[in-house]
């Protein structure tokens, strides 16, 4: 007896029974892990590109001479965290071109694989802040010195003007990084899942 019969006669014994077609069911899955590889092709290009052009902040915003030492040993760092992000991101890659959809156990691991790099992403996302942060600094640093004034002179209202820009404008870019990796990703995740609880039904 088949796979086919077998299950036309436990369906005749009880129709609340039903045996999912879980070959059929993988095989959908192909889908979003296609979308998955697309995004991530846009993507890869344009994070090295945007690392690249970070690198030219200094001259673009024309801080002084004596602020680049700052500003490179900090780029670096940036550079070291992104690198080893990108490689993860490679090596995720390289995953969904070798899954091929005939075994749940390998769009299990896909499925796992791709909830940690959303989790990576973000993590990638955040450690950049703190560059960021010291380039909005400066910035603000050197236009307070073209106009003669310092820090220490600023009012209080003004201080505390530019204490709640800065925690506006990290709050946004944490969301803002939230937000991006689920548009980019979440919805694939999603359909994964939905694929693996109807194969686990």
């Amino acid at each position: 007896m088949n796979f086919d019969q077998l299950k036309e006669q436990w369906n005749k014994e009880d129709s609340n029974i039903h045996i999912p077609d879980t070959i059929e069911q993988l095989k959908e899955s192909k889908h979003p892990i296609e979308k998955i590889q697309k995004n991530m092709k846009k993507e890869f290009p344009a994070q090295v590109l945007a690392i690249i052009l970070i690198g030219f902040f200094p001259l673009q915003l024309k801080f002084p001479a004596s602020q680049y030492l700052i500003y490179y040993i900090s780029y670096t760092m940036m550079v070291v965290i992104s690198s080893y992000y990108l490689y993860g991101f490679y090596k995720f890659y390289r995953q969904t071109e070798l899954y091929t959809g005939n075994t749940k156990n390998s769009l299990w691991k896909i499925f796992h694989e791709l909830r940690l790099n959303m989790e990576r992403y973000q993590s990638f996302g955040f450690l950049l802040l703190p560059h960021f942060l010291l380039t909005f600094g400066l910035v603000i640093y050197n236009s307070l010195e073209e106009k003669g004034e310092t820090l220490s002179e600023l009012t209080n209202a003004r201080q505390y003007s530019l204490i709640l820009l800065v925690l506006l404008g990290t709050l946004f870019v944490v969301v803002s990084i939230i937000l991006w990796t689920k548009y980019m990703y979440g919805r694939q995740a999603k359909q994964l899942e939905n694929i693996l609880n109807e194969i686990e039904d």
